[in-house]
C-alpha cells in the first residue's frame, strides 16, 4: 500500500472511532491553504463518495497580512473550483488589530463565528478543521505551561457538540508533508507561523525539537495523554451530571445546590460539579481556571452562613445557609416602599405585583376557612388603622407567636435562614411602630385571635408566594 493511501485509511479510522459524520452530511471544511487544511479537504473530498458528504469549502481571511491575504484567498477559491465544490470567502470587519494583545483569542473567535455562519447559511451538519496531532501534543504543552487541570490535558476534541470535527487529529504534520508530497499538492505557508511571539509557535519551533532529543516520541506520547485525560474526564463528566440531576435544582436563571451532599464529594468530582454547572449555564467555560473553582469550594466550606463571589462574565456563585446558588448576574436590590391601608376591600400593591385583601366579620364566621402562610387572622380589635404594608426596617421588632419576648427581625430571619437578599423583600403588615406581622413567615403574638376574642381580621395576600425562595414555600 502506499503511503499515501495508508494515510487516508488512517483518518478514515479516525472518522470511524469518532463517529465524525453520518451518511449525508453537508461538511463546511475550513481550507486556509496551508498544508494542513490542503491535506483535510484533499482526503474528504476522496471519502465524499465512500462517506456519502456534500463538501463546503470555507475560507477566512483575518486581514492581518495584506500582503499575502489575497493571494491565499485566491489559491484556496481556485482549489476549490478544480473540484466543482461550492467555496465561501469571508474576511474580518472590523479588521482585528495585529497591536492587540488578545490577537490569537480574537482571531480564532472571529474565525469560529464565520465557519458557523455559513454552516447555518447552507444547512450544514459538521464543520471540519485541520488540526493535528501535532497541534494536539502543542495544546497539551500549553496548557500544561499554564496549570491546567484534567479538562486543559484533555487537549483538542476530536468531536465537539457543536458539530465541529478533526479528521487529521491523530496524524502528524510529517505524515500530512508527506501526502502531499505523493500526491503532488501544493499548499501556501502562513509567515506568521514561524514568529515566535506566540507561545504556540515558540513551542512548536524551540520547545518540541528539544523535548525530542529528550524523547523521539514526544508528539505520539502527549497525544496518547491527552487521550487518557479525555477517556477520565469524559467519565468524571458524567458522574457529575448524574449528580447534579439527582441532587441539584435547576431553573432558566438559576441552578442550586445542597452543601451538606456537595462537601460529600471527593476532590475530583467537586471540581467537575462546579465545572458541569457553569458549563451549563454559560455555555462556556473560556475564562474560567482552576482558581475559580477552588473558589467555589472554599464558598461551600466557610463558616459564614452566607457568602458570595463574582466569576468573569458577572457569574454570581452565593452560599445561601445550605445552598450554593449559581446564578449570571447580580439580584436587583428591592426598592422600598410604603404602602397605607385606610381601611378594609381588597388593594393592589404595585411594589409588590400582587393583591392583599383585609376582611372583618365574626370569630364564628372563619372558622373552617382555608388558611396558609399568606392568610392571617387578627384580633381586630386589638387593630388600630391606617395600616402600613412596607419592606423591613432597621431594629424593627416583634413577638413571634408562641413567643413572650421581643425579637430583633434581623434575629428572626438568621433563625430561619432567610437569604440576605431576600430579607428586604418581604414585606411586613404594621401598625405605628408596631409588627403585627412578618407576611408569609409569623404574626406577631400579641394580636393574635384568643378565646376572647368576638371580631377578627383576616388578611390575604394573593401572588405573593414569589417573594419568598423555593426552599421556604416547600416547607410551608
Amino acid at each position: 500500500m502506499d503511503p499515501a493511501r495508508r494515510i487516508v485509511r488512517k483518518i478514515e479510522a479516525t472518522i470511524a472511532r469518532y463517529r465524525m459524520f453520518d451518511r449525508g452530511d453537508r461538511v463546511v471544511t475550513a481550507v486556509s491553504g496551508g498544508a494542513d487544511s490542503v491535506c483535510l479537504l484533499d482526503v474528504l473530498d476522496r471519502l465524499k463518495e465512500v462517506l456519502d458528504l456534500t463538501l463546503v469549502v470555507a475560507h477566512f481571511d483575518h486581514g492581518l497580512r495584506p500582503e499575502a491575504d489575497d493571494h491565499e484567498t485566491q489559491f484556496v477559491m481556485a482549489l476549490g473550483s478544480s473540484r466543482r465544490l461550492t467555496v465561501v470567502a469571508g474576511k474580518a470587519d472590523p479588521p482585528l488589530d495585529p497591536r492587540s494583545g488578545s490577537l490569537e483569542e480574537k482571531a480564532r473567535q472571529a474565525r469560529y463565528r464565520f465557519l458557523r455562519d455559513i454552516k447555518h447559511e447552507y444547512g450544514a451538519q459538521k464543520i471540519a478543521t485541520g488540526h493535528t496531532l501535532n497541534d494536539q501534543a502543542e495544546t497539551v504543552l500549553m496548557r500544561l505551561l499554564r496549570g491546567s487541570g484534567l479538562r486543559g490535558l484533555s487537549g483538542i476534541q476530536p468531536v465537539r457538540r457543536n458539530g465541529i470535527v478533526r479528521p487529521l487529529i491523530e496524524v502528524t504534520r510529517h505524515e500530512i508533508e508527506s501526502y502531499l508530497s505523493q500526491r503532488r499538492l501544493l499548499h501556501v505557508t502562513d509567515r506568521s507561523n514561524f514568529e515566535v511571539r506566540h507561545l504556540r509557535n515558540d513551542i512548536r519551533l524551540n520547545l518540541m525539537p528539544r523535548l525530542e532529543t529528550y524523547q523521539p516520541r514526544i508528539i505520539d506520547i502527549l497525544g496518547r495523554t491527552a487521550h487518557i485525560a479525555r477517556d477520565v474526564n469524559r467519565w468524571l463528566d458524567a458522574q457529575a451530571e448524574t449528580w447534579i440531576a439527582n441532587w441539584g435544582r435547576s431553573g432558566p436563571a438559576e441552578t442550586v445546590l445542597p452543601v451538606s451532599r456537595f462537601k460529600e464529594l471527593p476532590e475530583a468530582l467537586k471540581n467537575h460539579v462546579v465545572r458541569e454547572v457553569l458549563n451549563r449555564m454559560t455555555g462556556s467555560l473560556r475564562r474560567i481556571s482552576l482558581a475559580h473553582i477552588e473558589a467555589v469550594k472554599r464558598l461551600a466550606v466557610t463558616g459564614k452562613p452566607q457568602a458570595h463571589l463574582t466569576l468573569p462574565n458577572s457569574f454570581q456563585v452565593r452560599r445561601v445557609y445550605e445552598t450554593l446558588i449559581f446564578s449570571r448576574g447580580g439580584t436587583e436590590p428591592a426598592h422600598p416602599y410604603c404602602c397605607f391601608v385606610e381601611r378594609t376591600g381588597t388593594f393592589d400593591m404595585d411594589d409588590l405585583d400582587c393583591s392583599v385583601t383585609l376582611e372583618e366579620a365574626k370569630k364564628e364566621e372563619l372558622e373552617g376557612l382555608e388558611t396558609g402562610p399568606w392568610t392571617a387572622c387578627f384580633d381586630a380589635d386589638r387593630i388600630i388603622f391606617p395600616l402600613m404594608l412596607r419592606n423591613v426596617r432597621s431594629g424593627d421588632r416583634f413577638v413571634p407567636l408562641g413567643m413572650k419576648g421581643h425579637k430583633k427581625l434581623k434575629d428572626f430571619f438568621v433563625d430561619m435562614k432567610i437569604p440576605s437578599d431576600i430579607r428586604a423583600r418581604i414585606p411586613v403588615l404594621a401598625q405605628g411602630n408596631q409588627l403585627l406581622w412578618v407576611c408569609g413567615l409569623r404574626m406577631d403574638d400579641r394580636f393574635k385571635v384568643t378565646s376572647g376574642t368576638t371580631r377578627v381580621l383576616r388578611v390575604t395576600f394573593e401572588g405573593a408566594v414569589p417573594i419568598l425562595p423555593a426552599r421556604l414555600r416547600a416547607t410551608k
